[in-house]
This record gives C-alpha cells, structure tokens and sequence, in this order.
C-alpha cells in the first residue's frame, strides 16, 4: 500500500514536470536559464521555442554549443547590454531590456528579455539566470512609423509657420511699398523684402535637400577649390548675426600652400554654414570658435579637420541622437524658442557622410557644443602659390636698405623671417615679446636713433601681446609702419588689428611673394633685384630647412619635461605658451603629427581642461620622440662638422682675428642672421666653440656678451 503511495506520488511529479515542460515548450517566446559567466552567458536550458523565435535549435544553444549568446546580438547593442547586467544582475535586481538578435536565416529581429538571478555562488553572486525573450519585432516597427509620423506632422505644422512667417513679410511690405510715394521707404521695404525672401528660399531649399537625400539624389561635385574662399564666404554671411547678438567669432583655416583642393565647395560651405548657424543660434554669450586644420599631407591628399565650437546652451546625450533626425531638433520646444525647420544637422551629416567623413558632436548642457569632422580631399597644383588668400600682381624680387624689428616668441619663426628678410638686405632687430618691443622703440628714440623702417608684431606673446604692443609703440609717435604677422588673418580679425595701429597683416606661413609684397607697400627698394648673391634660392631653402631642423633638435631636448613641470605646478600661461611654440615649431619643419599633438595639449590648457591630459601627454611625448630620434643625426653630424672645421681650419693672426671680431660685433648688435656665414671662419680661431654655438642656434643676445670677453682677452 505504502509503495503504491509513493508510485502515484512520483507519477504526480513526473506529470506536473511534463506538463510544466509542455507548457514552457507552448509558449511562443523562448524560456532559458543561463550561467552568469560574461561575456559567454552560456545555456544551461532553453525551451523549443528558440527554434521558431531564432532558427536555432536547443542543442545548438545548450552547453556552449557553436554559438555564444553574443553572437547573435546585433554589434551596436553588445556593449548597451552589458553595462546594463552589470548594472543589474549582480546587485540582485531584474534585467530587462530591449536589443536587436540576427537569426539562423540572416533575418533581424527585436527581442525583448526580461531575466533575474535563480542562483548564487558562496560568496553571493551570480551563479544561475532565468528568463524569457519575446519578440517585438512589429511593435518597435509601428512605434517607428508612428514616430516618423509624429515627426512629420510637426515638421508640416513648423513649415507653416516657417513658411507663413517670410511670406506675411513679402506680401505685406509689397503692399505698403506699392501704397508709399516716399523712394526711401520703398527701398527700405524692397530692402525687407528681399531679406525674407532669400530666408524662405533657405527654407525651400532644405526641403528640397532632404528630399533628395531621403531618394538618394544627392550627389557631390569634384571641383578645385580654395578653402580659404569657403571660410570666407561662411564668415561674411554669420558676422553680422554674431556682431547682432554680442557674440564672439574666432575663425582660422590653415592654408594648403601651393595646392587646391578638390571636392564640392558649394556642399562643404553649407554643411559649415549649418553649423554655424545652430551655433550662433543657441548662443547667447560668449565665443563660436570656427576653424579647419590639415592633419595630414600625403600622396597629393590632404586630411582635413573642420570644427564649430561653441559656449551656447548644449544637449543632453538623448537630445544630441535626435538632432541628427530629419524634422526633428532636440526637443519641441527648440523650434518654438529658436525657430528652424529642424532640418540643418541631418542634412549636414548626410554632406560629410557623402564627402566619407563622419560627423561627430560633443556636448554639455549650459557649457556649449562642438561639432567636427574629418574628410580626405584630392588636390591639384594651384596656379597661384597663396592658396587662399587673394592673388596680388607677381612681385620682382626688392632689395632694400634698412633695419627692422621682428616681434615673435618663436625662435623658428623669428629664423624663417629673418633669414627672408636678410636675403632682401634687410637688417633685423629680434625681441621676443611686446613689452621688450615697446621698450625697444622707446630706448631708440630716447637716444636720437633712427626709428625701425618696419615693425612685424606677433600677435600672441608672452608678457605683453601684440595687440597692446602696437597700441603703445603707435602712441610714442616714431613713425615706424606696424605689420601683423600671425595665422589668424580673417576679415573680423584683420579688422582688430587695423583698430590698433597695424594696417597690414603677413600671414602664416607666408610666402617670399606675400613678404614681398608687404615690404614694397612699405620701404623703398634700393636697387635692382638681379643681385648674383640672393639668386639661389633651392639652395637656400634647403640650407634654411637644414638649420630650423637643426635648431629645433638642439632646443627642444626638455621641452616636454617643461610643459609637465610647468602644468603640474600651476603655471598654466606657462605651459600654455611652450605648447603653443611647440606647435609653431612643429609645423616649420613639417612634423604634422607633433605639431597635433602639440596643439591639443595647447587646447587643453587654454579651456582649463584635464579628462584627456595623461592620454594626450603621452601621445606628445611619443611623437616629440620620434621626431628627436629622426633629428639625432643630424646633431651629432653638426657637432663633427664643428670638430672638423676646429681642425682643419686656416690659421688666422691677431690682427684678422680682431678686424673679424669687429665684423661680427656690427652684425651682432644689428641681429643680422647672416653672420652665420661667418661660422667657418670663427671656428677656425681656438676659443670660439662656445661663440660659434649661440650664433648657430640664433643666440645673438648671449654671442654678443661671448664676443665681448674674447676681444676684452686679446684686449
């Protein structure tokens, strides 16, 4: 009796077990338990369901067979997962979610889960997960359509407005033009007129864009083009709404020298022009940053970075996926408070996307917005060598007589001016910052010296810019002509410095023909340009190529021990402005890469910022590395030559060592370049090793003290 009990007892389990089984096996989702082992997640059971819901049978799935759990996810929705489990799982909550899986036929499919921990290890986690998964593959897709909808029914009920808006403009001041009797009032309603209407062809035209990208009809010209002509053409157009509402522009576009590029300027100016304007737009103080940087010269291509920056209102994560949806901007009370068809950021990412960029955007609510992106451009030999800036009438190579004085805190840049300038006869005096050139000016006047025939101010120095600099040196009345010479030469800027005294600007880089140019407008050349000696000019760029290289390896050694020091002790300015020389000097010898480097740790100081210090330090220290490691050679060569030159030079009495000395003083004083010409020579006499190294490096200040104690010696 007592075993037959116990049957019936056991057939009750084993019926309930079935029919448990049977109704799992019924359900039209899939039922699974999983061991909690990331990244694997392997089965431990799943129910019959999983063959119709993912083509994939139970034996497939069961025991880590041939496919992991993962390999069926779609790729953009693994790492969304897993953040969330961790989230979840191991602190005891249930997961749910809701993510893309491909089937065993290719097809994708919504899947919702909803899984919690059956089981834990000794030490309390996770050992054992259950779960289902249903799909939801037709109610994510109805969700879409009723999205899109949504999104266009507002987009119609924004163009009316949109649309109604100019209109009502056009009609009405074309009705009281045609009832007014006074010429002025009708130009300025026809004035008005004219405005609206090209803000409702603005509009037109997005609409007409983004239908053609939504038919794929949107293509691309392949055109040489200036870059320069683009920036320029983008800053015309927003300068008067930044100048409207108090706003700050700052624009720089790094020249491509010598070369155009080829693409679509019409469809670059109007990506960058959206930009601009959401910019400008959600701005209500502060500074938009516009600029585009070559980042990298290869093959006759040049990589492109084009950037919008801005201090306006910013965007949470969820609203910067939407403002990338046609109809749509980050939320509905964007278009009520700024106005817009909600078009502009779609139809921009479409352009970069075409051009084979991508557009990336970075932003934080009440701190501002940053919109870049990257884009490789063929190029074609410019018939021009300026390369964005207006083309002048080709000057005959000038030679004058004069002295001038060069402003600037970079060593390679005061070099490449000087050495330009001394090829035209031209005498310079080197300070590296505006307070030693307001002294400068000051002392020579005091003393009854002839003013400087040319000043060339930097604009960003140390101790005092080049902006005050100017201003003070105007305001002692020594007649000298001030040139700007900087790399920001866009028309608002040019503006600024014409304000503060200085008419002209030389850009960098510049060209012998730019420098020409601006020297004519200036001094009045003293001969004729057929001079044999500044005939050469192949081999004095490469002599001129051979130094900067020379004198960068010498003086760069502990530059990034420098930058560190200086930002881990507080003296951001500091370390602000070793980057930013770093930077120049990067770029005069053609490292791009270092030259990156150094302006991101650049920017990074100058916005105060630190998430990405250690990361770009790094990066800095790796490629100023490598450049000293190439320039090595050409170190140690330097210092054999010396050697050489120590020993085998001409022996030289008293008499021409002093009648030498004195040549040397003259230059010296007048910090003429071209006393490196003299280097052979001074070699030759013992004692000059210390002498010949500061002329070397363009130490004429320390050279001159070095060459005062060796006459005072031979006294």
């Amino acid at each position: 009796m007592e075993t037959s009990k116990k049957t019936l007892a056991n057939d009750a389990t084993d019926s309930t077990e079935d029919r448990v089984e049977a109704i799992i096996n019924n359900l039209p989702g899939m039922v699974f338990q999983q061991l909690y082992n990331p990244p694997d997640y392997t089965y431990t059971f799943v129910s019959k369901g999983c063959k119709e819901l993912i083509g994939y049978s139970p034996e497939e799935l069961v025991g880590g067979g041939s496919l992991r759990f993962f390999d069926m996810v779609h790729p953009d929705d693994i790492a969304p997962i897993e953040k969330l489990s961790a989230e979840t799982i191991p602190m005891g909550l249930p997961f749910e979610a809701t993510f893309r899986i491909r089937t065993a036929d290719g097809e994708e499919k919504w899947i919702w889960e909803r899984s919690r921990t059956i089981k834990k290890n000794p030490d309390g986690s996770p050992s054992l997960i259950e779960g289902y998964y249903t799909d939801v593959t037709d109610q994510r897709l109805r969700e879409s359509a009723e999205h899109a909808n949504r999104a266009k029914t507002d987009f119609l009920a924004n163009m009316s407005h949109e649309i109604r808006t100019p209109m009502n403009s056009i009609v009405g001041f074309a009705e009281l033009a045609l009832g007014s009797d006074t010429m002025s009032q009708i130009k300025d309603y026809l004035s008005k007129i004219a405005d609206s209407a090209n803000l409702l062809l603005s509009i037109i035209n997005d609409i007409l864009d983004i239908s053609k990208i939504e038919s794929g009809k949107l293509e691309l010209e392949h055109l040489p083009f200036n870059l320069y002509e683009v920036f320029s053409r983008c800053q015309s157009v927003i300068l008067p709404i930044v100048k409207e509402k108090d706003l700050t522009l700052r624009v720089y576009v790094e020249p491509t020298v010598g070369r155009k590029l080829v693409g679509d300027p019409i469809r670059l100016y109007q990506a960058l022009m959206n930009l601009l304007s959401n910019a400008v737009k959600f701005t209500e103080s502060g500074t938009i940053h516009f600029s585009s940087t070559v980042i990298k010269s290869e093959n006759g291509k040049r990589t492109v970075y084009f950037e919008v920056k801005d201090t306006g209102i910013g965007m949470l994560p969820e609203q910067i996926s939407k403002a990338f949806e046609p109809f749509t901007q980050a939320d509905s009370s964007t278009t009520r408070t700024h106005g817009g068809t909600g078009l502009g950021l779609a139809i921009t990412k479409k352009i970069v996307e075409l051009m084979d960029g991508k557009l990336a955007v970075e932003s934080t609510p009440g701190k501002g917005s940053k919109f870049s992106f990257e884009v490789v451009f063929d190029t074609v030999e410019s018939t021009d060598d300026r390369s964005g800036r207006e083309v002048t009438t080709r000057v005959e190579k000038p030679y004058f007589d004069g002295l001038v004085l060069v402003c600037d805190d970079n060593p390679m840049n005061q070099e490449v001016l000087c050495e330009h300038l001394a090829r035209v006869g031209l005498r310079t005096v080197v300070v590296e910052n505006g307070q030693l050139a307001v002294d400068t000016t000051a002392k020579r006047k005091d003393k009854g010296q002839k003013p400087f025939d040319l000043i060339f101010m930097d604009m960003f120095m140390p101790v005092m810019d080049g902006l005050e600099a100017a201003s003070k040196i105007i305001a002692q009345d020594t007649g000298s002509p001030i040139v700007a010479i900087t790399a920001n030469i866009m028309a608002g800027e040019l503006e600024r410095y014409r304000k503060h005294g200085m008419p002209d600007c030389l850009g960098k880089p510049f060209t012998a023909q730019e420098l020409w140019s601006v020297l004519l407008k200036h001094l009045t050349p003293a001969t004729s340009s057929q001079l044999t000696f500044h005939d050469a000019p192949s081999e004095g760029s490469d002599e001129l190529k051979r130094k900067l290289q020379l004198s960068f390896v010498r003086n760069n050694q502990t530059i990034y021990t420098e930058i560190a020091d200086a930002a881990s002790t507080g003296d951001v300015e500091l370390a602000h402005r070793l980057a930013h020389t770093l930077k120049g000097s990067a770029g005069l010898i053609g490292k791009t890469r270092l030259r990156d480097a150094a302006s991101d740790i650049e920017s990074l100081l100058k916005d105060k910022l630190t998430s990405a210090w250690e990361t770009k330090m790094n990066l800095l220290k790796t490629e100023l590395a490598s450049v000293l490691d190439e320039l090595k050679p050409m170190l140690e060569n330097s210092e054999a030559d010396e050697s050489a030159t120590r020993q085998s030079g001409v022996p030289i009495d008293d008499e021409q060592t002093l009648e030498l000395f004195e040549r040397l003083r003259v230059m010296l004083e007048n910090i003429n370049p071209e006393c490196v010409n003299l280097l052979g020579d001074i070699r030759a006499i013992p004692g000059t090793s210390e002498l010949a190294r500061q002329i070397e490096d363009f130490d004429f200040e320390d050279a001159l003290c070095t060459l005062e104690e060796l006459i005072s010696l031979r006294g």
